[in-house]
């Protein structure tokens, strides 16, 4: 029986566990990332749960959960406040289910190493099928905090995000696996060999793709425009949805693109790309602006990829459309793509339902998105099957997503194994090889640049999931299903199988004693 000195120093059961989680997953993903955080918060909150009794612990942890992902998403989920605390305060719990279902599912399989995959698994199938959410997309994906590791990053070449979510997840499984048994290393030895030998295999495949299998490749000047300061702070007075407000600086927005554009081009720019929503003109403008930039781009001999948006006098009978205008050398539009991903309810658009556009160059195969289609891994993915070497991918971010949004689009890159060219507006605009090795960055709010240039490589090279996409995401499901199935149901069939061991030794038993008399 405890004393009642060790009853009063002692800390509530598991609640400094649920303590030190929470301080964890405030810095695990969303404005503040420190990337161990992501590892070591969810060890915490399994501990927690496993010393709980099923139910009280979920609602403490929900409780917990809730409060982090109020704060940690803070101005990253561009909604009115009513609608933000509803997603961050309750629908982002979901993943609490995750932790209750090792509470209450993996400690039926006695002790054994095979219990450290409910965790992981069920984590990667909510993951995934959350992204089919518009709203969500990719967003919330453990993986993204991991962008600057890139060794671990050439994982979702192979597996998609999901990969190293599992990885980051089946962590923090195995170390509690390895807590309930007080770490004796006779005990934890296999499994903790187990998944060290399988993590270490990982990063030397990403070592290896970094540094070795790479092909020498051409490569073309490309140069990256964001708008200049002045205008956004103009363009800030008015709703961008309003007409007239923004006439008022469509002349200074048309004059200043197209005199950086020319800029670039001198300088020895051969594709030039805007950032999203950089021509912020009223629609009735479009034609004269359109047919400007097609003469500089012939005069320049570049590709020209124009961002517009453009707004309607009528709005919103009639709804903006945010769009890209891509121009060859001999002043010719290629190609006109709407964005076809809108972000739901900030962005008052017609949403596009065109493919997005994959164009033989001189210089290679390009493909282009606008931003938040980038968010879609699955939509980017058709640019990896159809080879693409460059992927032009705008975006118009602010602060609070610098720059993990950023991290978002160089994971693309390597998924589909091509080089990116990423300027983002009021973020940090990248270039970077199919590796996701940064060539060129700039950062709006370090620097009063408005033209980042880079040696951009125009190579393809092979991923296994540009072929076969979420594949791993389904595998996961279909594991999780049977886990569960083998949880439920083994037991039944294990006991039938000893109920008929009984019998055929009764059998046995009579028989020889039939032979005995």
């Amino acid at each position: 029986m405890k004393s009642s000195r060790q009853s009063l120093s002692a800390p509530p059961a598991g609640f400094l566990w649920l303590l030190m989680g929470t301080i964890l997953m405030l810095f695990s993903n969303g404005r503040w990332i420190v990337p161990f955080a992501t590892w070591l918060y969810p060890v915490f909150f399994l501990r927690f749960m496993r010393m709980q009794k099923p139910l009280r612990g979920f609602v403490f942890l929900v409780a917990a959960s809730a409060l982090a992902n109020m704060i940690m998403w803070w101005k990253i989920i561009p909604v009115p406040l009513s609608a933000y605390f509803m997603i961050t305060g309750i629908i982002m719990q979901v993943f609490c289910v995750c932790f209750l279902a090792d509470r209450v599912l993996a400690t039926r399989i006695s002790r054994g190493f095979l219990s450290t995959l409910m965790f992981p698994l069920l984590w990667c199938s909510l993951e995934y099928l959350s992204s089919f959410n518009s709203a969500k997309a990719t967003w919330t994906s453990l993986a993204y905090t991991q962008g600057d590791n890139l060794p671990l990053l050439q994982l979702v070449s192979v597996t998609g995000i999901w990969g190293i979510s599992f990885l980051i997840t089946w962590f923090a499984s195995v170390v509690n696996w390895a807590w309930s048994q007080n770490f004796q290393w006779n005990k934890v030895r296999n499994g903790a060999i187990t998944f060290a030998g399988i993590a270490a295999v990982i990063f030397l495949f990403g070592t290896l793709r970094i540094n070795f299998f790479q092909t020498r490749s051409s490569s073309v000047l490309t140069a990256s425009i964001v708008q200049a300061r002045n205008i956004n702070t103009n363009l800030k007075t008015c709703k961008w949805t309003d007409s007239r407000a923004i006439g008022k600086f469509s002349n200074d927005i048309e004059n200043n693109l197209l005199e950086k554009t020319q800029q670039a081009a001198r300088a020895g720019a051969k594709m030039v790309l805007w950032q999203e929503c950089a021509g912020t003109i009223p629609n009735d403008k479009e034609e004269e602006f359109i047919q400007r930039a097609t003469a500089i781009a012939a005069e320049e001999k570049i590709y020209l990829l124009m961002t517009l948006w453009l707004v309607p006098s009528d709005f919103p009978k009639h709804l903006v459309e945010n769009k890209m205008v891509i121009i060859n050398p001999q002043g010719n539009v290629q190609s006109v793509y709407i964005k076809n991903n809108p972000v739901p309810g900030a962005e008052p658009i017609v949403k596009g339902a065109t493919p997005m556009p994959m164009l033989e160059t001189s210089y290679g195969k390009i493909a282009a998105a606008i931003c938040y289609d980038g968010d879609f891994s699955n939509f980017i993915r058709n640019a990896g099957k159809n080879k693409t070497e460059i992927m032009f991918l705008p975006a118009n971010d602010w602060k609070e997503i610098d720059p993990i949004h950023t991290r978002m689009a160089i994971t693309r890159a390597v998924e589909n194994g091509c080089s990116l060219v990423h300027p983002a507006g009021q973020g940090l605009s990248v270039a970077t090889d199919n590796r996701g090795r940064i060539i060129s960055s700039m950062d709006y709010y370090t620097t009063d640049e408005q033209i980042m240039y880079a040696a951009t490589p125009a190579q393809n090279t092979y991923t296994i999931y540009a072929q076969v996409g979420d594949a791993f995401a389904w595998l996961c499901i279909a594991a999780f299903i049977l886990l569960v199935g083998w949880i439920i149901f083994g037991k039944y069939f294990t006991a039938k199988d000893l109920n008929m061991k009984d019998v055929h030794k009764k059998i046995k038993s009579q028989l020889a004693g039939k032979v005995l008399k």
